[in-house]
């Protein structure tokens, strides 16, 4: 308990507020494909995995959940929501890449 409550001043020191948001299990059940548009958005800032060398794959997911649309991008180690695409797509290049 002690790791996320650090953890999450850390991301409060980064501008980063949990408040507010999905968590992962609500995200996951209620995850939806990106928008071809979204995609390509997502495709062109290079917010982007490799996954075993293969081909590159969006680093955002998407979910809709009580009506509410919500974007994320995670590693094993670290999660950040938020309502737009490119919110995810900065906090991505700004955040969590560094965490892979």
């Amino acid at each position: 308990m002690t790791f996320f409550l650090a953890f999450n001043d850390e991301l409060t020191k980064l501008g980063y507020d949990m408040k507010g948001h999905p968590n992962y299990k609500d995200f996951k059940k209620n995850k939806v494909k990106l928008t071809p548009e979204e995609r390509a958005q997502v495709m062109k800032a290079k917010a982007v995995w490799h996954f075993n060398g293969g081909s590159p794959s969006p680093a955002v997911g998407k979910a809709v959940i009580n009506g509410k649309t919500w974007y994320e991008t995670h590693t094993h180690r670290a999660i950040n929501y938020a309502p737009s695409v490119k919110g995810a797509i900065s906090r991505f290049h700004k955040f969590i890449k560094s965490t892979s």
